[in-house]
């Protein structure tokens, strides 16, 4: 008796933690955005931000409302925004190794050129949040911490001579703590807040992606997937459909990107399993 008892609470605990691990929030369609779009991003207000085909960004309102917009013709086309604080707006054009920081209206603040320095390679920067910025120098596999002048503050070892892993990143986030690399053959690669490696992880074919509360965030097969850092849990997936091109979540909302299309849904957070 106490062995069937012990086996039938296996099987409950099993099933309760498929049940957590499949649970949805409410998604709820709040408005759509026609403008063709080649990227999106959002930030801790909710507001949506779109890299067009014209190479401009747009900044809309948690309500769907166009605030402001920004292009530089002469610098081609961005290819990312990093919202991580809404009031410094980073954009990189790395064909021409220019960094541009925006206000919140999108008025430029400063701006950076890498290409003065051609031991360097700078193919990724990101916004720190503690000030400052992190770029990747693929160069010599260096992260380097600058200021918010992009004067240099701290540089971390050869990445390759530190972990054996000869990457090739295409996207980085930044937290007070960690950078976060990813790479499509390595997966992405975690290091300290001294540029220091620490562990990477494979995570398929993803691009894009965000890190909140020690919580990476990524599209992966048209399923939204949230999965703790420390242990590589799944604790999230929301399924946005097959024609989706990338996801981005801000406070209460994801935005999606399909077929040139922005779709924004409100996430009921306080259905949310984890």
């Amino acid at each position: 008796m106490k062995i069937k008892i012990a086996f039938a609470l296996t099987i409950l605990g099993l099933l309760l933690n498929v049940q957590m691990l499949f649970a949805q929030p409410t998604l709820q369609l709040l408005f759509q955005i026609d403008t063709p779009a080649t990227f999106i991003a959002t930030d801790n207000l909710d507001n949506i931000y779109a890299i067009t085909e014209k190479n401009e960004l747009l900044k809309y309102s948690k309500a769907g409302k166009l605030l402001w917009n920004y292009s530089n013709k002469a610098m081609g086309r961005p290819s990312y925004a990093d919202t991580t604080d809404p009031m410094r707006i980073l954009l990189f054009y790395p064909a021409i190794q220019q960094a541009v920081v925006l206000n919140n209206t999108l008025n430029e603040i400063n701006r950076f050129n890498f290409g003065h320095d051609t031991s360097r390679q700078i193919t990724l920067v990101s916004t720190s949040n503690s000030n400052g910025y992190w770029v990747y120098d693929q160069a010599n596999r260096q992260l380097q911490k600058l200021s918010n002048q992009f004067n240099p503050e701290q540089q971390s070892a050869n990445i390759y001579q530190e972990s054996g892993l000869a990457i090739q990143p295409e996207f980085m986030v930044s937290t007070d703590q960690n950078v976060y690399l990813y790479d499509p053959q390595t997966g992405i690669l975690q290091t300290d807040r001294f540029g220091s490696y620490i562990k990477s992880f494979s995570v398929g074919h993803i691009g894009f992606f965000q890190v909140k509360d020690q919580e990476l965030l990524f599209l992966n097969e048209g399923v939204w997937h949230r999965i703790d850092v420390s242990d590589k849990h799944i604790t999230q997936r929301i399924p946005v459909g097959t024609n989706i091109v990338q996801a981005s979540e801000g406070n209460t909302i994801l935005a999606t990107l399909g077929e040139k299309r922005i779709k924004v849904y409100s996430t009921n957070k306080g259905n949310e399993n984890k």
